[in-house]
């Protein structure tokens, strides 16, 4: 064969292999990411197991996990030569705000501060020891490595659920997921709670009475069930108003009426779960904070119903029977609680006043992210009893200013709550695939109110569902026709 006969061969082969190069990357892509959504789905089914991952040891499996599933997706699109789903300079603001915090904690347990910084415990301890001792900001650095990692771990959730979750089948697939999750965890706690003897061997004790499943307790179970009763109302309203969009006649009133009987058990089963396993809590600040996030899920899914007045009052039957049903057999637990000890509680409120004396002590540098455990026993006094440990602060907010200090934790907060706002800004524009973003906020709320009352966002099983939950509704915040990649 001549030598132009082999160019041309050459040249047309080249031709032949250069369209399907790109296309066997995106399939190699796509099945890449199908198995990475897997993983982390199992890995948001493990997390709540072991005492809602409230260890040091399950700190360090998530620490290793999730974030391992963050550096083998980044790997693929650095392989496979592939865009991110949704590029970082779209979310430049939240994620300035992250880095600032994070660079905070690591300047508060580094031992190279000037001393004006360093916190007044160390030179006491080396006065004590009779040897120089290297102060830091924090006052427990190792409590603040902690915390570093598991704010990372939360990152990391946030980041691959955004990325693979731009899909919007993708999307309500991962919120199908944590519905089932959640209901099988209220399914096993209301199981238990059935016998009085009963415990799971690697748990603190039994779970008698109050449903607790396998958190460390009730409250955080009752938070962990809220999200679960927000996405099930949510995907039901979703599911029922396509099914009425698809159904002939479905503008009457009587066949309206008549789709939840047909249609959308599984939400139903699953929702009635996360219900019970509320109520049976026992939890005043998780039924409240899930009235809140329910109240915010209607509104958000009402606005944009295409329906006549008397098919949106319908629309409230089956919720409010489901919630009539739950508090006629299981809301005298709660109501009980209410009635004997009220909507307040009188030491928190006093932990509180403490947390805020105490911040004007170090109202820049703060005392050491995740320090809370031990700062507190330095300010505490007779407003509470004398009895008792509190490692917790029952109020994340003013645990995170303490902590970080007014600036860098009013950063931390400013960040949830931008993305956030971003999911609002979406359920704005948009009308189709809405419920990732209306699940973020109702989820939000919800968990926005409990930090007022409780440390639920400080348990991981908690924080990282609602972090995948978060990342899923910012990655529907603008139209699939919308470019958002590299």
């Amino acid at each position: 064969m001549s030598r132009s006969g082999q160019a041309e061969l050459a040249s047309g082969t080249l031709a032949d292999e250069r369209p399907t190069s790109p296309a066997g990357a995106r399939t190699a892509a796509g099945l890449i990411e199908r198995l990475l959504l897997a993983a982390l789905i199992l890995g948001l089914a493990w997390v709540p197991a072991w005492l809602g991952s409230n260890r040091m040891l399950a700190w360090g499996v998530n620490g290793i996990l999730f974030p391992g599933l963050v550096i083998a997706y980044e790997l693929s699109r650095i392989v496979l030569n592939r865009p991110h789903q949704i590029a970082a300079r779209h979310l430049l603001v939240p994620i300035g705000l992250f880095t600032c915090v994070a660079g905070w904690i690591l300047l508060q347990i580094s031992p190279w501060m000037p001393p004006i910084l360093v916190h007044p415990i160390w030179p006491l301890a080396s006065q004590a020891l009779g040897e120089p001792v290297p102060g830091t900001i924090s006052v427990d650095p190792g409590a603040s490595a902690l915390g570093l990692l598991r704010l990372i771990t939360d990152a990391s959730v946030f980041w691959l659920a955004l990325q693979l979750c731009r899909s919007a089948p993708r999307a309500h697939l991962l919120l199908y997921a944590i519905m089932a999750i959640i209901a099988a965890y209220a399914g096993l706690g209301l199981y238990l709670a059935g016998f009085e003897a009963s415990r799971i061997p690697y748990l603190d004790g039994p779970a008698p009475g109050l449903v607790r499943s396998t958190f460390i307790n009730r409250n955080s179970l009752a938070a962990y069930a809220g999200i679960g009763v927000i996405i099930a109302v949510t995907l039901w309203l979703r599911a029922l108003r396509a099914g009425a969009a698809s159904t002939p006649g479905a503008h009457r009133p009587d066949r309206f009426l008549g789709l939840p009987a047909r249609f959308h058990w599984a939400e139903i089963g699953a929702g009635l779960l996360a219900l019970g396993a509320l109520m049976a809590s026992g939890s005043r600040g998780g039924v409240i904070a899930t009235a809140a996030g329910l109240a915010c899920v209607l509104a958000l899914s009402f606005a944009r119903f295409d329906g006549s007045v008397l098919q949106r009052i319908s629309m409230l039957l089956l919720p409010l029977l489901a919630l009539g049903a739950a508090v006629a057999f299981m809301g005298d637990i709660v109501f009980g609680r209410i009635a004997a000890s009220g909507l307040t509680d009188t030491s928190r409120a006093a932990v509180n006043g403490i947390m805020v004396r105490s911040l004007w002590d170090a109202p820049l540098t703060g005392f050491g992210y995740g320090t809370f455990t031990d700062i507190f026993p330095i300010y505490r006094d007779q407003s509470i009893s004398t009895t008792g440990a509190w490692d917790k602060a029952h109020n994340t907010y003013l645990e995170a200013l303490q902590g970080l200090g007014l600036a860098f934790g009013t950063m931390l907060i400013a960040l949830v709550a931008w993305l956030l706002g971003l999911c609002v800004t979406g359920t704005l524009r948009r009308r189709r695939h809405r419920a990732p973003l209306v699940c973020a906020i109702g989820a939000g709320i919800m968990l926005g109110v409990h930090a007022l009352v409780d440390f639920s966002l400080q348990i991981q099983a908690i924080s990282l569902t609602f972090m995948a939950l978060l990342g899923a509704g910012v990655s529907q915040w603008a139209s699939s026709g919308v470019n958002l990649s590299d």
